[in-house]
């Protein structure tokens, strides 16, 4: 019999029995886990073509059939006495030889006597005898006759160990076979039936950490027989598949590194040398934008390919159904299933390259115990963006010339960051510039920065030298000027944010005329978040005369109205006849969203003239006032086709009053007085709602106090205020305000718009 030996490190493990430090086999037990387990244990069940190798868990009792097979071929006889034992596994396993017959009747004989010296009955030895002789037909027949011999057989066990599989695994140790009992429930149960470990060895190197929840030996071995398909399916013609020097060579001159082919990079042949590098901010402002496009020019001068992109729109459904669906449950199933929906580059070392540096990443998202959902979208996103691209970088491209990729953004998503991590691995100059200073996610143990502390804002990347201007220190010194005076420093320039969200102000009746006038930027409430504003906005409906005054009621009024207030005296005032009676909104919305690209390209879309930040304003605020519900029936009566026809055909004058908006000066207004026993229509319930969310002052005169507008609203929108006596068929006097709305009809609509 061979003696146990302590195993000390994991790879001894493997080792043939002539480099052990003396002839003998191991039977340890890993009661803690680690990367290093984990990696032993990949290695041993890839190691299955070099050794015989036996995966299980627990050994179920012999069943009817087994036990009757049994009988039939050795009878019911039982007798401790090696010759028996002999006869026995000489019928039972002829394909033992004598040597290893022989070590397996010692150790059988030697088991029994224990047995016996434990008080057990002849009984019992013989139930004992029956289960070992069925469990080494049944389970390890086909390992049996390689014991003691090279390369020695292996066995991995999970679970908690009975006190006969520890007999039986003895038997076998003795026999000549390396085990490794795995105890994802630790060490306490085996020291119940070995108090001493005479008969195994704890392994010290495998620590104190616990075991995945999931942990069992066939999803290790099925992992691990997806790795080695893997690595079959990264392997070239060629050989190994070579190895990426990125940035080791990198002088710190990165304009002149980055000009420099291959042969200058390194000269080791089983590498290839590219950089991966963010730049941000710029080290000169007057001459940046023209730097910028000669050293792109440079580069296409040289035979290099160069892609630059601004964004990474995401893939469409189309990109991802060719990428493929497949059911996943481990990031190695992930990798399998869309390694073959990259495209091939007729290249068989670049597409090894390729095929390697997807796995690898994508591997390591599931060493930070990532979801495997969440692996699996991000894979289909690589995929996608490389076959999107692939014609413009990677197509037709010559070992001599590395293709530069260069992204003129940030990244802000874990994919985009992805994705250029997954280009670096490449043969591939990846950059990643922006000339402002702005967060960026991406990280990358390998990436080098350079920063720059001036910033410089630019729409685009210069793509010809009509963009590739030349700008004055002085120009430059006059925005770094304006950035300081209005940066939080409580002044604005005109028109300096293009986002608003209103806040409505809960007031007095008595503080509309004192807030009424004021500035937003004095208002309170008012503050700039991010980019965006929030604009205080008086939204009320004054009830009633106070102390029955008519005379001081219609002053008040009058005091409203100033410049850029919308007078409206009398309800209802917009009918919808301005819509357009061709205008389909139907297709303009699509799940529950705007469609505004369809909107803007529809030939009724009245809009374009304005500036861009105008339009997507209004389309914001007609997005917020579909999500928030507020007109009756949106999305469950088809009032969100209603909604969108109205605030896309609103008066000229109030597209005017929008696009001369600024947030941070005064807000434009609306007054509406309705002295009579009528409502509101619809259309007005809309837009009035929609220049609230604008951010316009809206009061409405309702003297009567009676609800005119409240029935289209499924919650109340305006601040009430009661402020005295209700009166009726009072005649509103002549006012004038900054442009007194006139009611219009359809023929007043009609002529107007063919005499323009």
């Amino acid at each position: 019999m061979l003696k146990r030996l302590q195993l000390q490190r994991f790879e001894d493990f493997l080792k043939p029995l002539k480099e052990r430090p003396q002839p003998g086999v191991y039977f340890c037990r890993i009661a803690g886990y680690n990367p290093e387990v984990q990696s032993f244990l990949e290695k041993v069940l890839g190691s299955r073509k070099q050794n015989p190798l036996l995966v299980t868990g627990k050994l179920p009792n012999p069943d009817e059939n087994q036990l009757s097979y049994f009988r039939e071929m050795l009878g019911t006889d039982f007798s401790l006495d090696p010759g028996f034992f002999d006869q026995a596994l000489r019928k039972w396993l002829p394909r033992l030889d004598q040597v290893q017959r022989e070590t397996m009747i010692r150790s059988l004989c030697q088991t029994m006597l224990d047995l016996r010296a434990a008080g057990k009955t002849d009984n019992m030895l013989k139930n004992a005898y029956i289960k070992f002789m069925c469990w080494m037909y049944y389970r390890f027949e086909q390992i049996l006759h390689k014991m003691g011999k090279e390369p020695l057989p292996k066995i991995l066990y999970d679970g908690v160990l009975s006190a006969h599989e520890l007999q039986m695994f003895c038997v076998l140790s003795d026999a000549g076979c390396d085990i490794a009992l795995l105890e994802p429930q630790g060490d306490a149960s085996y020291l119940k039936l070995d108090p001493e470990s005479k008969h195994s060895n704890l392994f010290p190197g495998a620590g104190n950490g616990a075991f995945p929840p999931d942990f069992s030996l066939q999803t290790v071995a099925r992992e691990a027989e997806q790795k080695q398909k893997i690595v079959g399916m990264c392997q070239t013609s060629e050989g190994n598949v070579p190895l990426n020097s990125t940035n080791t060579w990198l002088t710190g001159d990165l304009t002149k590194d980055s000009l420099k082919p291959p042969a200058q990079r390194g000269s080791e042949k089983n590498c290839f040398y590219n950089m991966f590098v963010r730049i941000r901010g710029v080290e000169e402002k007057s001459s940046y934008v023209k730097e910028l496009f000669l050293w792109k020019k440079h580069l296409e001068e040289k035979g290099r390919k160069v892609l630059v992109l601004e964004s990474l729109p995401i893939p469409t459904a189309e990109e991802v159904a060719r990428a493929g669906r497949c059911n996943v449950q481990t990031a190695q199933q992930v990798v399998v299933g869309l390694l073959p929906a990259l495209r091939p580059t007729a290249n068989a070392r670049l597409d090894g390259i390729i095929r390697s540096a997807f796995s690898n990443l994508i591997l390591e998202l599931a060493k930070e115990n990532e979801p495997v959902n969440r692996i699996k979208n991000r894979a289909v996103y690589l995929v996608c963006w490389f076959n999107r691209y692939f014609d413009q970088l990677l197509k037709g491209i010559k070992e001599d010339s590395i293709p530069v990729f260069l992204y003129f953004n940030v990244c802000k998503t874990a994919f985009e960051a992805l994705f250029l991590r997954f280009l670096a691995r490449l043969p591939v100059d990846v950059l990643e510039i922006y000339p402002e200073d702005i967060p960026c996610c991406l990280e990358d143990r390998v990436l080098f920065d350079r920063n720059y502390p001036e910033s410089l804002h630019i729409e685009k990347f210069p793509v010809s030298m009509d963009d590739a201007g030349f700008t004055t220190v002085a120009y430059h010194a006059e925005q770094e000027l304006t950035e300081t005076l209005y940066q939080d420093s409580g002044m604005y320039r005109t028109r300096q944010y293009h986002k608003a969200s209103a806040l409505p102000l809960k007031t007095m009746y008595e503080e509309i005329a004192i807030l009424w006038d004021q500035e937003a930027t004095f208002r309170p409430g008012f503050e700039v978040v991010d980019d965006t504003v929030l604009v205080p906005v008086i939204t009320a409906k004054v009830c009633g005369v106070k102390n029955g005054d008519v005379g001081e009621y219609w002053s008040g009024v009058r005091k409203l109205l100033g410049e850029n207030t919308l007078l409206i005296s009398s309800c209802p005032h917009w009918n919808g006849a301005g819509v357009d009676r061709s205008f389909q909104p139907v297709s303009l919305i699509k799940n529950k969203r705007l469609e505004r690209q369809k909107i803007k390209d529809s030939p009724g879309y009245a809009y374009s003239l304005l500036r861009e930040e105008t339009q997507e304003l209004i389309l914001d605020k007609i997005q917020k006032l579909l999500d928030s519900g507020l007109i009756k029936g949106t999305f469950s009566q088809g009032m969100e086709y209603k909604i969108l026809a109205v605030t896309l055909h609103l008066d000229q004058d109030i597209i005017r009053m929008i696009q001369r908006f600024d947030f941070t000066k005064k807000n434009p207004k609306v007054v509406v007085i309705n002295t009579r026993d009528t409502i509101c229509s619809l259309e007005d319930s809309i837009v009035l709602a929609f220049l609230h969310l604008v951010g316009f002052d809206v009061v409405l005169f309702v003297p009567t106090g009676y609800q005119i507008i409240e029935k289209y609203y499924t919650g109340p929108l305006f601040t009430e205020h009661q402020i005295g006596d209700y009166l009726y068929d009072m005649q509103v006097p002549a006012m004038s305000s900054g442009m007194t709305a006139p009611r219009e009809g359809i023929f007043s609509r009609f002529f107007r718009r063919s005499s323009s």
